[in-house]
């Protein structure tokens, strides 16, 4: 009975806080055009590279995919690594 009762317990305290929430306007974060220019800030801040840690590797537009491996041609086993994946052209099929 006990447990019965604290199942119910947890509906009346889930439905609590979605009625809360639906109170409070819940909306998507961001979605207020007056953050905009918050955001922005936030983001460059974020994706500034004076604030990435040391050898953090975040640029790989000069690396080469093996779409058929799963790993980048210069990433340490490449070469012995079996083909795991269909080529490009025949994924989702």
């Amino acid at each position: 009975m006990s447990e019965q009762r604290g199942e119910r317990d947890e509906e009346s305290r889930e439905q609590g806080e979605a009625e809360e929430a639906e109170q409070e306007g819940a909306r998507q974060p961001g979605a207020d055009p007056e953050e905009a220019d918050e955001i922005a800030a936030d983001r460059e801040e974020r994706l500034d590279p004076d604030n990435r840690p040391e050898n953090v590797e975040v640029d790989n537009t000069d690396r080469d995919f093996d779409a058929e491996k799963g790993m980048f041609t210069d990433s340490e086993g490449y070469e012995q690594a079996e083909e795991r994946f269909p080529p490009p052209g025949e994924q989702g099929v």
